[in-house]
C-alpha cells in the first residue's frame, strides 16, 4: 500500500476513534440512535451501513479464512464502525498488494 492509501487508512483510524470517545463521553447511544429509525432515510443509512460491513466481512473471510477472526472484526465493526475495517487494512494490505503484484503461478 503507497504512504498514500497508508496515511488516509490511519487518519481514519485515528479520526473515528476520537470521535467516537466524544460521542461516548457525550451522546446517548441508545436514545441518539432510535431516533434515526423514524424516518426512511435513517433507516436506509442504517441498513447501507450495515450491508457494508457485511460484505467487509466477506472480502476479510475470503482472505483470511478464519471464521472466528471474521466474526470477531465484523461484531468489532459494527459496534465501533469503519475504524476497525481500516485498521484491519492497514495490518493486511502489505501483503495483499505482494499477492496482486506477485501472484503465484498454479505448479
Amino acid at each position: 500500500m503507497n504512504l498514500f492509501a497508508r496515511t488516509v487508512c490511519l487518519a481514519i483510524v485515528v479520526g473515528l476513534t476520537a470521535f467516537l470517545i466524544y460521542a461516548f463521553a457525550t451522546g446517548s447511544v441508545v436514545g441518539d440512535q432510535l431516533h434515526t429509525w423514524e424516518t426512511v432515510w435513517g433507516i436506509y443509512v442504517w441498513a447501507d451501513v450495515y450491508c457494508g460491513f457485511l460484505i467487509m466481512a466477506t472480502l476479510i473471510y475470503a482472505y483470511e479464512r478464519n471464521f472466528g477472526l471474521t466474526l470477531a472484526i465484523f461484531l468489532l465493526t459494527c459496534s465501533m464502525g469503519n475504524m476497525v475495517t481500516a485498521a484491519w487494512l492497514l495490518w493486511r494490505t502489505p501483503d495483499i498488494y505482494n499477492r496482486i503484484a506477485h501472484p503465484r503461478t498454479p505448479a
